[in-house]
């Protein structure tokens, strides 16, 4: 597996969320729903966008079978809430350490910068890794 081809995977699933997140925003707008971050949860909309509608086909040119198809989407819409927990995550620790910091990253001392950006780092990294395994596998399932 080539790393343009990976990178061509993990565009797709953040093309993915994408989509979805907006899904996702307009429900809770529309129902007049609001907590933590958008919406209750998931929504995996799997219509692709113009963009991602392009990355799918330079990824998986010509004809699919059935099956093959209902992996992509399986482990597209997988991600898709994966993701939605891993933001939740992210927003969750920036919320603890805002609460116990403040929201002024200006006024921070040197520690809590540090301890900010690792705490950061380390939700991002897991995101990181976390987008590069569901990539790799929905190359694996479409072989």
């Amino acid at each position: 597996m080539s790393a343009d081809r990976l990178d061509l995977a993990r565009a797709f699933l953040v093309e993915a969320v994408y989509r979805s997140r907006n899904s996702q925003g307009l429900s809770s707008v529309f129902e007049g729903k609001s907590n933590c971050g958008l919406g209750e949860g998931p929504v995996a909309n799997l219509d692709l966008s113009e963009k991602a509608q392009g990355i799918f086909e330079e990824l998986w040119p010509g004809e699919m079978q059935q099956a093959t198809l209902d992996e992509i989407r399986a482990t597209t819409r997988a991600w898709v809430e994966r993701s939605d927990a891993l933001d939740r995550d992210r927003n969750h620790f920036l919320k603890a350490f805002r609460h116990a910091n403040g929201f002024d990253r200006s006024a921070y001392t040197p520690e809590q910068l540090a301890e900010y950006e690792a705490g950061l780092e380390a939700v991002n990294s897991t995101v990181d890794a976390a987008l590069s395994e569901t990539a790799t596998a929905l190359l694996e399932t479409s072989a």
